[in-house]
């Protein structure tokens, strides 16, 4: 029998090296995943939007009447980081701006029938997203997504300990 591999030393090493694995499969993951949604995609209207876009539409049109600086706040960029995202998907005619009631300087934002047909189509994805999900998991999907998740909350644990702690690497 060789001791080496059945050695506490042995294991913690191959431990080791499948925890390296998996940090090289989640940087795969998040590359692609990135990657994916980068691309600007079609969501039924003239023009294709890039990811920011359309989720700044879907915060609009699920909070209508929301103003720069809490929009700004849902997604935690400046206001005039938003305020250029806004001026952008209104010139689209996606986006239409108001002024507050009663607050000239206050802008409030409201979908246009246009933003409105996107923010239904990128919802429409969504579920369909979520259907090949469940088809692809089948009865597991339930327990998948517990696990997953309880997982990925344990290992974001796990990376705001080393970064508090980088400095000793």
């Amino acid at each position: 029998m060789n001791v080496y591999l059945s050695s506490p030393m042995h294991e913690n090493h191959e431990r080791e090296k499948r925890f390296h694995r998996m940090n090289d499969v989640i940087m795969d993951i998040a590359k692609i995943y990135m990657r994916w949604h980068d691309e600007k995609q079609d969501f039924g209207v003239e023009d294709t939007l890039r990811r920011e876009e359309i989720h700044t539409i879907q915060a609009i049109g699920d909070n209508e009447g929301i103003n720069i600086t809490e929009l700004a706040g849902v997604f935690s960029v400046t206001k005039p980081t938003i305020s250029a995202r806004i001026r952008k998907l209104a010139s689209a005619g996606l986006v239409e701006k108001r002024s507050g009631f009663g607050n000239n300087k206050e802008v409030l934002l409201f979908l246009t029938e246009k933003g409105w047909a996107a923010h239904t189509n990128h919802e429409e994805k969504h579920h369909k997203l979520f259907e090949v999900f469940e088809q692809h998991f089948g009865d597991d999907a339930e327990y998948f997504l517990d696990s997953f998740m309880h997982d990925l909350n344990r290992f974001s644990l796990f990376l705001s300990d080393v970064k508090q702690r980088r400095e000793e690497f």
